[in-house]
């Protein structure tokens, strides 16, 4: 079929625009004219291979390095991407949060378009070792990733080389974690283990080597400049999602209390508060749980996953009302939501997109509020039981959560059976054995593939899969 693309969606689709509905297109972009082969359709939408492009933008490029899954912008000229995500986030924050007219300052470029990522994940099958494809199953050979660093490319050429992978089980990972200090280190089949030393906005860091830190350091330079421009004169921070305590101690304050789900990170930011000299107290908890009696702070920083902040969080920053508060997001739809739940009691000071990840369709916000008038009238908190049920909690998103996800973003509606039998398949804890029944030898239903290929694209929307 013949399509005219309109525009291209948060997520690096083209949108066409049919008299049967919308049509998304992967690798086109807007202005051109496109063949597309359909190849699916839902009730909402339909999803097409670009086959041909009849009418190129005038911004359309030769590949600059050869093309790997999650390269939505391979062929797209950078200034025109950078663009393109500026006006993504800015309508998503009014589509999705109704809040227009912000102080958007001009986005910030990634210093490397090429070799900037410092963690590079794989998954062996048993023959071939690179990323997924987009079916979510087929293992799809990458001798090279021209994303990640120079240097974990050269241990990607040795290890296949090797005989190590063929003694790895097949569906495993392997995981690439860099430092220009340690060199590589590589995790087969699972994290990388012991500790990594980073050095970071003038900060030298002690990491473990299986925690969450920035992938793009050059870029993370950049945006901790803009953060220590907003955290100007704080004495002390709550720093949530706090890993290694980058934020908390690159704010200059003399006291910080953090929160944080991994372990290792806990432990790694206890070191680097110790040899910075700042009073620090680190817990390893989740952001929900903070305790009833906060020490005094007066920024607090939150930096969640894609999922965004969960409405326990929200409803504790509206009832702590700190007089600062920076968000990093790496979720622009989750932001825009969460925004539009504090906007009642806080003013949006600036906002600004940070490209982490070029050639991708993600990025980053780095968002300052601070404490504005507030009017009880308007100020309403809302409460979902959702939050309350622990039955299917998992890190990133509850089952309610992944199904709301993609009912939204695809129109179908998937069971608790169905999310449990998919996460049981990559890996994952279940929590509940939804895919057992209680009556013997009873014939358990299994989940259709385009409702697997659903939540699978969901669990890592929600960072349970890579």
């Amino acid at each position: 079929m013949e399509l005219l693309i309109t525009d291209v969606g948060y997520g690096g689709a083209g949108v066409a625009r049919t008299p049967e509905g919308v049509v998304f297109v992967p690798g086109a972009y807007a202005g051109e004219t496109v063949e597309a082969e359909l190849v699916s359709r839902h009730k909402k939408f339909a999803r097409a291979r670009l086959t041909r492009v009849l009418a190129p933008s005038p911004d359309r490029i030769a590949p600059e390095t050869a093309v790997v899954p999650g390269m939505a912008y391979a062929t797209l000229r950078y200034e025109a991407e950078v663009a393109l995500k500026h006006r993504q986030l800015g309508d998503l924050l009014a589509r999705i949060g109704g809040l227009r007219g912000l102080p958007l300052l001009p986005p910030v470029p990634s210093p490397q378009r090429r070799h900037y990522r410092n963690k590079l994940t794989l998954r062996w099958d048993g023959r071939a070792l690179g990323y997924v494809g987009e079916d979510n199953r087929t293992v799809l050979d990458t001798p090279h990733c021209p994303l990640s660093h120079i240097e974990i490319n050269d241990a990607l050429a040795e290890l296949r080389r090797g005989s190590a992978l063929r003694r790895l089980k097949p569906g495993s990972r392997v995981v690439f974690r860099h430092t220009p200090r340690d060199g590589v280190r590589l995790g087969l089949g699972k994290p990388p283990a012991g500790e990594l030393t980073e050095s970071l906005a003038g900060l030298t860091l002690t990491v473990a080597a299986d925690a969450f830190f920035q992938i793009n350091l050059p870029c993370a330079e950049l945006l901790l400049a803009d953060f220590r421009e907003a955290a100007r004169g704080v004495e002390a921070v709550l720093d949530l999602y706090c890993g290694c305590g980058l934020f908390g101690l690159a704010s200059g304050a003399g006291r910080v209390f953090g929160l944080e789900t991994s372990a290792g990170a806990v432990r790694s930011a206890a070191r680097n508060a110790a040899a910075l000299g700042v009073r620090a107290d680190y817990r390893c908890a989740p952001a929900e749980e903070l305790p009833e009696r906060l020490p005094a702070a007066d920024l607090w920083v939150v930096d969640p996953p894609r999922a965004g902040l969960s409405e326990t969080v929200r409803r504790r920053i509206l009832r702590e009302l700190p007089p600062r508060l920076v968000y990093v997001s790496c979720g622009p739809d989750t932001l825009a939501r969460d925004l539009a739940a504090l906007a009642p009691a806080y003013a949006i000071r600036s906002l600004r997109l940070f490209d982490f990840f070029p050639r991708t369709p993600h990025f980053e916000t780095v968002v300052l509020l601070s404490k504005g008038e507030i009017d009880s009238k308007k100020v309403r908190v809302e409460f979902s039981l959702e939050d309350m049920d622990m039955s299917g909690f998992q890190k990133g998103a509850t089952y309610e959560q992944i199904k709301a996800y993609v009912l939204k973003h695809t129109g179908l509606k998937v069971s608790s059976l169905y999310i449990s039998q998919v996460k049981r398949k990559c890996g994952l804890d279940v929590g509940q054995n939804y895919n057992l029944s209680k009556k013997e030898n009873a014939k358990v239903p299994q989940c259709p593939p385009e409702k697997e290929a659903a939540i699978v694209e969901a669990l890592k929307y929600f960072q349970m899969l890579e």
